[in-house]
């Protein structure tokens, strides 16, 4: 037990938060609320009518009854027999969660809604997402926003978003999905799965668009999800082998609904036609569940959002926290080891923390690893000879405040222990014939025969088509990190030719991108870099379709879907 030294006090408070009103509150020492939701120990409000403190069950104790409401309503969906245990079983549920992860961005989530702030959730993915062969009201994401926004009541505001975009990847999205969700989002389902094929690349455009959303102003969830399906991969799957992984390292959410199915189809071949879209000639389309397959895809997902509020709202010291700042993430790790960032700066000045100083900030650390466990305990060092004070080491294992953090070192990276060496955020800049916001659209500086074209039976792929050899477009870019990237359409079967595109004036450091390629019946968009070395500033990128192609039919149409820089 101890009095925080006037002195330091505007220190603390810095780090821990809410400890002023605390210290309103209480002239003895009271267990102060840290900066980590999960450990701070809340204190009794007091009733409005008579004064006096509430008698609110443990978890309960707020001064805004309306928070209290929503906790007491969504416990008693807890306590309720679940009805997804009921319909699936909780052995097939814990199949489907390919990664759980630590739930903390989930928590975040909750404590917004349980805060009654609006949210808006948002899915990116293709056509399994967009829709195809179901009604909109049957989209596996709509029936998520419909439960979800009976699970957080009717007071909360649940602005749901749809960006999925047909024939795309996470190649596409990792530059683009500004373009189809909005920046604010809270919550973000990725269902880019079946879209992507199991080759290498995909880790690294997976992990592009992770540490995009991430690193978004609202710091969102962000749920990886796998649609049933038997195309663009074996019985594993396709580009999910190479989303695990990365997804893993970023502590985000996986729901594959292949796994209790895949095995169980194959024993029981009649089952694919009830759970299937049909095709035009009335077979299964074996890419695309129908609204059966959505039903149960978006119910996964509520099981595991319900699981992590559930497991949250079951903790004893369980309150709802105020909401984070924007620095919340620096004070966060500085408490890992002990220090402010202002101390930071001192000790960067030339001051020397003294033993009575250190012995108050172990003091508040110990405090705040209260909840921790055993292994995440921070410890001293005993001093060296000629040193007042021991070094302050962290625990071996991850401490609860770690839990969200981007990671410092890319997941293909080497490892190094340099703490200089973090990657940069990735901010991208895509220019695309799907975009929503005129500034967006993929628009010509010069052109010649090229045209802005939309499929008929699909007024949701736009493009922008070349079919005479010779034809050519430029685009004026500017860039900052040398990098220009174009997206366009690969088909076996719809007669794709061949482009060459290059920067400014140098013809001869062209690069030949084919629309064609032997890959089944994978129409999908891919991208092909340009360029990665020019010099930052303004550029001009010109595209001419050529006369060779690789299609064995001589097809030559091209079709353009984003420029990205």
């Amino acid at each position: 037990m101890f009095a925080i030294p006037a002195s330091r006090r505007p220190l603390f408070l810095g780090l821990l938060g809410s400890v002023a009103l605390i210290l309103l509150l209480h002239n003895v020492y009271t267990p102060r609320a840290s900066l980590i939701p999960f450990i701070s120990r809340p204190i009794r409000p007091f009733d409005p009518d008579d004064g006096q403190p509430t008698n609110l069950p443990l978890g309960l104790e707020t001064e805004d009854y309306r928070v209290r409401d929503r906790v007491e309503r969504m416990r008693g969906f807890c306590e309720a027999e679940d009805p997804f245990e009921r319909e699936y079983g909780r052995t097939n549920l814990r199949v489907t969660r390919a990664y759980e992860g630590s739930h903390q961005r989930l928590r975040q989530l909750m404590h917004k809604a349980l805060r009654g702030e609006a949210l808006t959730i948002s899915a990116i993915g293709g056509s399994v997402t967009k829709g195809h062969q179901v009604w909109v009201n049957e989209i596996w994401f709509h029936k998520f926003w419909e439960w979800f926004t009976d699970y957080v009541g009717s007071d909360v505001q649940v602005t749901e978003v749809n960006g999925a975009a047909p024939a795309t990847g996470s190649d596409y999205f990792s530059f683009c999905f500004p373009l189809h969700i909005p920046t604010d989002s809270d919550l973000i389902f990725v269902e880019l799965a079946v879209n992507d094929e199991g080759i290498l690349e995909h880790v690294e455009n997976m992990e592009n668009l992770l540490r995009g959303l991430l690193d978004l102003p609202h710091k969102p969830a962000v749920i990886l999800m796998e649609a049933m399906a038997f195309s663009n991969g074996g019985m594993g799957g396709g580009g999910g082998r190479m989303h695990l992984p990365v997804a893993q390292y970023y502590d985000v959410p996986v729901i594959n609904q292949r796994h209790p199915l895949a095995n169980h189809f194959a024993r029981y071949p009649q089952l694919v036609r009830p759970y299937f879209a049909q095709d035009w000639w009335g077979n299964p389309d074996m890419r695309h569940i129908n609204s059966r397959g959505h039903r149960d895809l978006g119910m996964l997902a509520a099981s595991l959002v319900k699981d992590a509020a559930c497991s949250m709202l079951s903790e004893p010291d369980f309150h709802v926290p105020p909401p984070l700042d924007q620095h919340e993430e620096a004070r966060r790790m500085a408490l890992i080891m002990g220090n402010t960032p202002a101390d930071s700066a001192k000790e960067g000045e030339g001051s020397v923390r003294t033993a009575e100083q250190a012995r108050e900030e172990d003091d508040l650390l110990q405090e705040a690893q209260y909840h921790w466990p055993e292994q995440s305990h921070a410890w001293r060092k005993n001093p060296a000879e000629g040193e007042e004070i021991g070094e302050l080491m962290p625990g071996m294992w991850t401490t609860p405040v770690e839990y969200g953090l981007m990671p410092r070192i890319r997941v293909l990276n080497g490892w190094n222990p340099n703490l200089d060496f973090v990657v940069p955020p990735f901010h991208p800049t895509c220019l695309s014939t799907r975009a929503k916001e005129p500034q967006f659209n993929l628009t010509p500086s010069a052109n010649q025969d090229w045209e802005y074209w939309v499929h008929p039976e699909h007024l949701d792929k736009p493009y922008l088509v070349a079919r005479v050899p010779g034809a050519r477009v430029s685009f004026e870019l500017e860039t900052s990190v040398g990098l220009v990237k174009m997206y366009s359409l690969r088909s076996k079967t719809f007669g794709l030719g061949s482009v060459k595109c290059w920067a400014d004036d140098e013809v001869d450091k062209s690069v030949r991108v084919d629309g064609w390629w032997d890959n089944g019946d994978a129409n999908i968009g891919r991208f092909a870099s340009i360029r990665d070395d020019l010099p930052p500033g303004l550029h001009t990128i010109t595209c001419e379709l050529l006369e060779d192609t690789k299609d064995p039919d001589g097809g030559h149409e091209f079709r353009m879907i984003s420029m990205m820089r």
